[in-house]
Order: C-alpha cells, then sequence, then structure tokens
C-alpha cells in the first residue's frame, strides 16, 4: 500500500497495480471533502444522513482524482449479500440489495462503500475484466467472494488464478468482540472448530478476525494475488469511518475501481 494526495483528498493505493496498465484504483479516506459534523470529510455515502448535495460534490472529487467521469459511476444499493451485478454502460440506477459489481467496460468506474467492512477488488488483466465487492461478516459467510469470481468466470472466462485483490481497510480483530448468538451462526457454516482460525479469546472475550476469514476464502478460490491494506477503521479515527466506533451517525469510505 502506498499513499497519494491529489486534489485535497488522501488516497489509498495498491502496490499491486501499481506497476500494472488498464486500471485505476484507490481507496478513499475522511481527508478533503466537503462534509460537516458527523460526516466531516469526504462522506461518499447518500444513506448515511448527510446532506445529499455534500456527498453528490465528495463524489464528484473522488472521481476527478482518478480521471473519472461522476455521470457514469456505478453504485449499489448494497444489503450484506452474495448478489452481484454486471454493468455495461454505467452511470444507471443503483441495484438494490446488490454487493458486487462486475464489468469489462473501460472508463465505467465502480463503487463500494464502508464504514468497517472490507471492499475488495478484482482484476484480471488478461480479460480485461473488473469487479468491486463489499464484504462484512454476512456477505463472506453468503460467500460473496466466490459468486463475485463465478460471474466473471461464466460471463468473461476468468480464472482465479489470473485475478489479483486489492482489499481495502477494515476494522481489526482487536476492535471487534463478538457474542454468542454470532459465535453460533459461525459455528454452523464452519463446523468442527474451524471457525478457531479466525477467532480469538482475550480475557474472557471473543473476538472476530474478518481479514483472516476473506484471506481464507481467496486462497480456497485460487486467488493467489491478493493485497491487503493493513490498517483498522475503527482504532484509525481521523483516516476512516466506522460504524462501530461512531454508531449509524457516521459516513462511508469507499473504493473506486475503473478499466482505463
Amino acid at each position: 500500500m502506498y499513499t497519494e494526495e491529489k486534489n485535497g483528498l488522501k488516497l489509498l493505493r495498491f502496490d499491486s497495480f501499481r506497476k500494472l496498465g488498464g486500471i485505476a484504483c484507490a481507496v478513499s479516506t475522511r481527508a478533503g471533502g466537503v462534509s460537516q459534523g458527523p460526516y466531516a470529510g469526504l462522506n461518499l455515502g447518500s444513506g448515511s444522513g448527510d446532506k445529499i448535495e455534500s456527498v453528490e460534490e465528495n463524489l464528484a472529487l473522488f472521481c476527478a482524482a482518478l480521471g473519472a467521469e461522476p455521470a457514469r459511476l456505478e453504485r449499489m444499493r448494497q444489503r450484506h449479500t452474495a448478489n452481484v451485478a454486471v454493468v455495461e454502460n454505467g452511470g444507471s440506477t443503483p441495484p438494490d440489495n446488490t454487493d458486487a459489481l462486475v464489468t469489462a467496460s473501460p472508463g465505467v468506474p465502480l463503487l463500494g462503500l464502508s464504514a468497517d467492512c472490507a471492499l475488495t477488488v478484482f482484476y484480471d488483466q488478461q480479460r480485461g475484466v473488473l469487479a468491486v465487492a463489499h464484504s462484512g461478516w454476512r456477505g463472506a459467510l453468503l460467500d460473496v467472494y466466490g459468486a463475485t469470481l463465478n460471474v466473471m468466470r461464466l460471463r468473461f472466462g476468468c480464472e482465479p488464478a489470473n485475478i489479483i485483490a486489492g482489499i481495502s481497510p477494515m476494522i481489526s480483530a482487536a476492535q471487534y468482540p463478538v457474542k454468542e448468538d454470532f459465535l453460533e451462526k459461525l459455528k454452523a457454516f464452519y463446523p468442527g472448530g474451524a471457525d478457531k482460525r479466525f477467532l480469538a479469546l482475550k480475557e474472557g472475550r471473543h473476538f472476530f478476525n474478518l481479514r483472516e476469514l476473506l484471506r481464507l476464502r481467496l486462497e480456497a478460490l485460487g486467488v493467489r494475488e491478493h493485497e491487503f491494506m493493513h490498517l483498522c477503521t475503527f482504532s484509525e479515527k481521523e483516516l476512516f469511518y466506522s460504524w462501530r466506533r461512531d454508531g449509524e451517525k457516521t459516513g462511508r469510505f469507499g473504493l473506486l475501481a475503473m478499466l482505463t
């Protein structure tokens, strides 16, 4: 990971894509932007309670930093699902109940939003195919990664071995205590103690490692090249919005990716 300051924004970039052609990609931070109050900074989430005009201005600033056209921006109404939509022209009404977007069209920016969850970009340079996925623990258990890769393979002939993945900052295990009802859900998907690979017990409390679960899924799916941004959205208050830290009145940071 490396940082870049552009148009008053502080962006996070993946080292994996630094020398590759055909892709523009960045993760936003709170730095810059026009939002005020609890959303102060570059809030990109229109459903957060912030002023719509502020969010749209922030989105235009983020797009401009990557050379993308805001009018072609493709968003989604994320609902912690494993539903995937294929995008052709961009700029359409955001599909509901969707947590991953796939495109083979250059110049169409795909946007995922988060306030603790992981945002992932998948890029197949050989096929010229791009995807952006949003995943919290629900999406991880429903296997939004597998669903995204299946669409990339069936629709465009992509193979996991040729795909490079970049994963945004997310909440760290140290800041993610979970209760018994959550543990029961994990055990239903990972019986026989397999869930302990992404759980830690400290002072009588269990802590969930979303990053480790996602890493294991990538490896199981055959995505050998992947880069995680090792920053915690909960701990880095100056950089990121966090639902678990601040509650419902908080903004959203984003991952924007586009074929060039």
